[in-house]
């Protein structure tokens, strides 16, 4: 006999993979909705051409196992109706939040960002008939509702204190990702991880941990910078907001005092031989290069940044159970740990940042 448990699992199963469908015709470059999304959204990511095409074909998701969707529905958790705000970071994203909202509640309403409101409209067209969201100006949430947002810290405070009451708001706020490497020959895969989205998603990695000296260190910040400059002529970085580049400025001048810089038209790689602080670079292929001895000195580095981790990358061969490895796993016990080259292709088993789901 089916329990109504499973019945509402079964339903909300078909709503994500309704979700997933309709994804993929916008990731398919023959679809009449693909070939919009290429040629809209350069314009709305600020994105390159080859950076939105990285993006539909390598990091959109379109697919799910049966493992990882009973997972994904799990983290949801059951609500009557989920209001869902985007971020324009990363534009991809839309298909994971909907999809989240709608293995939570069979009613959703989701309003874009009103810098990137082009993915969301394509998803739901590509849905069709399949009314699982609907596309709204403004939230209007009542108690036992769910809010979930998606952005900047602030936005998630400023929308928890205007809650109503009885609203439960759910955020995935700032965050970023690491990489700990124990040299140069983990410089193509970190290289990939850094151009997706121009390092504007919180899985991005901005600072590498090498495991061993000063020299290593040197080494693969030179690996990393050749690489990226291959990457360069292959995905060509978008336009930077003018914050943006002013906050690169800052990180260079700053690095020059105690450190040096590798740059390239497009990114630049920090090495800090001997840190004492550790600098947290911009997005737009900006990339903070550090060695560490030990999981303590590790430890000291991160401080308060410890808390904005939101995945790690490791070379599948990588000793897993090293000292720092391990110190990680105490100090950012929520981060998604990924290989290499796939830090911003997480499974479909809940938010990618695992976080404002508990």
């Amino acid at each position: 006999m089916v329990t109504s448990l499973e019945q509402s699992r079964a339903r909300a199963a078909a709503r994500v993979r309704a979700i997933l469908a309709a994804a993929r015709r916008i990731a398919d470059g023959n679809d009449m909705l693909g070939q919009q999304a290429r040629r809209l959204l350069p314009a709305t990511t600020g994105l390159s051409p080859a950076g939105v095409e990285l993006g539909l074909t390598k990091h959109l998701e379109t697919h799910v196992s049966e493992q990882d969707l009973a997972s994904f529905i799990a983290a949801a958790g059951a609500a009557l109706r989920v209001h869902v705000l985007l971020s324009a970071n990363v534009f991809v994203g839309a298909v994971r939040a909907v999809a989240l909202a709608a293995a939570a509640a069979p009613w959703v309403r989701v309003r874009a960002s009103r810098r990137e409101a082009v993915m969301p409209e394509l998803l739901r067209r590509a849905l069709g008939r399949e009314s699982v969201f609907e596309l709204v100006d403004e939230l209007a949430a009542a108690a036992g509702d769910e809010i979930h947002v998606y952005g900047r810290d602030e936005t998630v405070t400023e929308v928890t204190k205007g809650a109503p009451r009885g609203v439960r708001v759910r955020g995935h706020g700032a965050g970023f990702g690491v990489a700990l490497v124990d040299g140069p020959a983990a410089a193509p895969g970190v290289s990939w991880d850094v151009i997706a989205f121009d390092q504007r998603g919180c899985l991005s990695p901005r600072v590498v941990f090498v495991d061993g000296s000063r020299d290593a260190a040197g080494e693969f910040a030179a690996a990393l910078a050749a690489e990226l400059e291959k990457r360069e002529r292959e995905v060509p970085r978008g336009v930077l907001a003018d914050d943006e580049r002013h906050a690169a400025a800052r990180y260079v001048q700053t690095l020059l005092a105690v450190g040096r810089v590798a740059s390239g038209a497009s990114f630049v790689v920090g090495l800090d031989p001997d840190p004492r602080a550790l600098l947290l670079p911009p997005p737009g292929r900006h990339v903070h290069v550090v060695p560490v001895a030990d999981g303590e000195g590790l430890g000291n580095l991160l401080g308060p940044l410890a808390q904005g981790i939101t995945c790690i990358g490791q070379a599948q061969d990588r000793r897993a159970g090293s000292s720092l490895a391990e110190t990680l796993r105490k100090i950012a016990p929520g981060a998604r740990w990924s290989p290499l080259g796939e830090m911003q292709t997480p499974p479909l088993d809940g938010p990618v940042d695992r976080r404002g789901m508990l």
